[in-house]
């Protein structure tokens, strides 16, 4: 049982609350608070299964509101070409040098964000073919860094969906994309019993957050929660460069 008073926790559960926020308001961008913290203070391992646990405990809440907002056939053709593609990703991992890929990666995000901010969207349906192609893609950056979200998030806010309908297809999407790299981490034995426990304390505070952030969002409106997400975008394409 961890100590509930001790300085590390405390951080931990602010933390957590303010990434259950942004989950709940925006539907993605809690890892990128979560992960480097927890990493620093209980190791990389605990740190990465404990951001993944708490992301499942902060989206089941979410998920019942959501899910009659969710194209399930998209979610589903992302999350299959996720998964093929994140064994690829774990084995460039292991093959190139880790630098040149973060800065590569950091250039990407960052220009998809600048096509956002410009104003551009993409005008009709998108076909099966490029989905594929955008799950692999996310597949492949959570193989290789851990960082599924900014292909998905770029698919969903450069279509004419409604902000709703996007937050709702985030917040499912990475669901699935969590839940399947806990079973990942577990298969290697890499989520452990104080983890779990861990994980049960810091959970009223991560679901806590999500709840605030979920009543927050009715009361912003498309333009300020596209801002948000473009924010988000860009401080995981720095966090990409200095974590």
């Amino acid at each position: 049982m961890p100590d509930l008073l001790a300085f590390s926790f405390l951080i931990a559960a602010a933390v957590a609350v303010v990434a259950g926020m942004v989950r709940g308001f925006a539907g993605f961008g809690a890892a990128m608070m979560m992960t480097p913290v927890f990493s620093a203070l209980y190791g990389p391992e605990t740190g990465i299964s404990l951001c993944l646990l708490l992301e499942v405990a902060v989206a089941l809440p979410l998920l019942p509101r959501a899910a009659k907002y969710v194209d399930w056939r998209r979610i589903g053709l992302l999350m299959v070409a996720a998964v093929l593609g994140a064994p690829l990703g774990n084995l460039a991992l292991t093959q190139v040098s880790p630098q040149p890929m973060r800065w590569a990666i950091s250039a990407i995000v960052l220009t998809a964000v600048a096509l956002l901010a410009s104003g551009w969207r993409f005008q009709g349906q998108w076909r099966a073919s490029v989905t594929l192609g955008i799950g692999a893609t996310s597949g492949f950056l959570n193989g290789l860094s851990g960082m599924a979200g900014p292909p998905i998030a770029f698919y969903y806010l450069a279509g004419n969906e409604t902000v709703t309908r996007v937050r709702a297809n985030l917040t499912t999407y990475f669901v699935f994309v969590d839940l399947a790299a806990l079973l990942v981490f577990a298969g290697r034995g890499m989520v452990h019993w104080d983890t779990g426990v861990l994980a049960l304390c810091l959970g009223p505070a991560v679901i806590a957050g999500g709840l605030v952030g979920e009543k927050l969002f009715p009361l912003a409106s498309e333009a300020f929660y596209r801002r948000l997400a473009l924010v988000l975008l860009v401080g995981v394409a720095i966090g990409s460069l200095i974590l």
